[in-house]
């Protein structure tokens, strides 16, 4: 088996075709997928829907994991499994906050890893991480690209694909919410 990139710790990562082969847990395919939602402020239930043909969460999952490690990924998962219980509750943007350490000016490499995952989410691209510096930029599969969030933010669809019906443009466009951006309590502000 051949080796990609090295993560920060000088360990090899397999290859995305290796850790493809062992599916994720759903219970942890969740978890990314509410992490996901409270990085990029839309509703968990977009994010990751409960007929989901396409599964963007498990792509995007595996991904990460083939491009930073099995390690750190989990590693930041945990973290947001426990500000996510904390009590009292902190609300999606507060957990964003700190997990992105928007008050500092040289975040860490779990912060690095969480802003490729907001711009992954956004784009469909993977950006690597400044720690990566053998990572390259690219587009993870033309699902992801036709389905990023950027789309629904703008409230529009990629050029050549469409999921409206003919004439939908004669119409106002739908509230940012029926996008399943999160509008309330935090997040998507």
């Amino acid at each position: 088996m051949t080796t990609s990139p090295s993560t920060p710790g000088g360990a090899s990562v397999p290859p995305p075709e290796a850790i493809a082969s062992i599916p994720p847990s759903e219970s942890v395919v969740q978890n990314f997928a509410n992490l996901s939602a409270a990085l990029t402020g839309f509703q968990p239930s977009f994010i990751r829907p409960f007929l989901d043909p396409v599964n963007l969460s498990g792509t995007f999952y595996v991904f990460a994991v083939s491009q930073v490690g099995q390690t750190m990924m989990d590693t930041l998962l945990s973290a947001f499994s426990a500000l996510s219980n904390q009590t009292p509750p902190l609300s999606p943007q507060a957990i964003a906050d700190t997990l992105l350490e928007v008050s500092s000016a040289t975040p860490s490499n779990q912060a690095q890893l969480c802003q490729s995952i907001v711009a992954m989410w956004y784009l469909g691209s993977w950006y690597p991480p400044q720690f990566q510096t053998n990572g390259l930029q690219q587009v993870i599969s033309s699902q992801a690209y036709t389905k990023s969030l950027a789309w629904n933010l703008a409230q529009a669809h990629p050029m050549g694909f469409s999921a409206f019906t003919f004439g939908y443009w004669s119409q106002p466009p739908a509230s940012l919410e029926t996008f399943g951006v999160n509008t309330g309590n935090g997040g998507g502000q």
